[in-house]
């Protein structure tokens, strides 16, 4: 057995020098349970059968679609030994406490109601073009969520608790025990425009809440957070959010890899302890930093190369336990602001993938710190304007001549797929998100008409001619080229 084959390393070298304590309690942040989440190597089959046959006796629970086993710890041995002796043997890809992790947010007072994040993250304008996300589907694993609050209940899909694995059809609870959830879950889509309350990044949503705490103090098993992400990814869920602690366990990029090959988007907040998180950087977990009012990192915020992005997260009004409404601090209003975002992004054109989405997201943040991607604020802090630019206007580049009335008015398209036809679309109307199926894109002018179409050539390439009437002059033109899978930027003329 697994301890009689180690017994002569416990003998030797662990008694002669204790293990380095890399885990080390920390309560109502981070706190050791007496379980471990283990991965075995995933290249070398006949290690990884060796490692599981060798903690048979301790497994608590095993999640088959990660290949990740919960371990009891052994009589005698703490979380810091165990994890020492599996990792010895070269069979494991990782070992580390089931933590029990915390909801990472500092409440205040309440009465702020003013949403000044939606100023600094130009909502307003990006609200201009769309507030809806359809058949979306945004989720996040906290506390659970107020089903009652006016402000989220007609958003609410049937959720699920990761503690009893049972869902709410079968009679899961997910009523929030602690009141972090329903301030988080106000964040992603708190209905706007109803003439109560606040306004959440996207109005019309389908909102997917996911249970991972029965404690009242929030406090969740790592597994449980994890568990959560995963069976939304599985329910249909685009984007899942955490606003935990413990960002720098490598069982978080296992769930995001996950969530992203079932074509999701895992987030996670970066937490509170103005921590240098520079010792990991997770590819597919986007992990949340925060920021104040004054576009300067809050003061709590973590930082380091594993930030991938900011968002405000200082005195963040949003909805509460009771019905109710409150201002709350933390990387845990950034996190699921971030979700939001990218629910607008994602549900304003649900051709893109969780790479192109993600990507989309990056750039259209507002560059705050250093030139590129820094280690304070990643790629910049969320702006809802660009972000929605970002999904309706795509890769090829469209210019115009002057629009003069009565003359012919020349236009050329560049970066176009290669020998395809490319159409030139215009709207009197204005901005707007509307699908085009047949070219599998959408874009973003509102009712558009067909003007012109060409071939591009080779290089993508394309040029076309229209006519402008003579009783046109003063009208305030859209124009758009569009081909297959891709779209251009938006060109607004006043014809002349």
């Amino acid at each position: 057995m697994f301890l009689t084959l180690l017994s002569p390393i416990l003998s030797c070298a662990f008694l002669a020098q204790e293990p380095e304590a890399r885990f080390v309690n920390q309560p109502g942040h981070l706190e050791l349970s007496g379980r471990m989440i283990a991965r075995p190597v995933q290249d070398n089959p006949e290690a990884r059968e060796a490692a599981r046959a060798e903690v048979q006796d301790w497994v608590f629970h095993e999640y088959p679609e990660v290949d990740e086993l919960i371990l009891t710890v052994p009589a005698g041995m703490d979380e810091n030994s165990f994890a020492a002796q599996l990792m010895a043997s070269g069979e494991w890809e990782y070992v580390h406490p089931d933590w029990i992790c915390y909801p990472i947010n500092t409440p205040n007072d309440t009465y702020f109601g003013n949403q000044w994040h939606h100023a600094t993250m130009q909502s307003e304008a990006a609200w201009d073009v769309s507030t809806a996300g359809g058949s979306y589907i945004a989720a996040w694993t906290d506390t659970g969520v107020d089903t009652d609050h006016p402000d989220l209940m007609n958003q609410l899909l049937p959720g699920y608790n990761a503690v009893d694995r049972l869902t709410e059809a079968q009679g899961g609870d997910i009523e929030d025990i602690n009141g972090h959830g329903t301030l988080t879950g106000g964040c992603i889509g708190a209905t706007g425009n109803n003439g109560q309350g606040v306004a959440g990044c996207v109005w019309d949503i389908q909102l997917l809440p996911v249970r991972v705490s029965n404690f009242s103090s929030g406090g969740a098993y790592y597994s449980d957070l994890e568990e959560g992400a995963r069976w939304a990814a599985e329910n249909g869920a685009s984007t899942i959010s955490a606003s935990y602690s413990g960002v720098n366990n490598a069982s978080i990029q296992t769930t995001g890899a996950y969530c992203r090959s079932l074509g999701a988007l895992y987030f996670y907040a970066a937490d509170n302890s103005n921590q240098n998180h520079s010792s990991f950087d997770w590819p597919d977990v986007i992990v949340v930093g925060a920021t104040d009012s004054n576009d300067n990192k809050a003061s709590f915020s973590s930082y380091g190369v594993a930030v991938d992005l900011t968002g405000p997260g200082v005195d963040v009004w949003t909805t509460a336990m009771g019905g109710g409404y409150g201002g709350a601090s933390g990387t845990s209003l950034s996190t699921p602001l971030a979700n939001g975002v990218a629910s607008l992004l994602w549900s304003a054109n649900p051709y893109l993938d969780s790479y192109e989405v993600e990507a989309r997201l990056y750039a259209s943040c507002d560059d705050i710190g250093a030139a590129g991607e820094d280690n304070i604020f990643g790629h910049g802090r969320l702006n809802m304007e660009n972000a929605i630019n970002a999904a309706l206007q795509g890769g090829m580049t469209l210019n115009a001549s002057t629009l003069t009335g009565g003359s012919t008015a020349s236009f050329s398209v560049s970066g176009a797929p290669a020998s395809t036809t490319v159409y030139l679309g215009y709207s009197l109307s204005g901005y707007g998100v509307t699908d085009i199926g047949p070219l599998q894109t959408v874009m973003g002018i509102d009712n558009p008409q067909q003007a012109a179409a060409a071939s591009s050539d080779g290089a993508g390439n394309a040029g076309m001619t229209k006519f402008i009437p003579a009783g046109g002059t003063g009208i305030t033109v859209y124009m758009q080229a569009v081909a297959l899978g891709d779209t251009s930027n938006i060109v607004v003329q006043t014809i002349q």
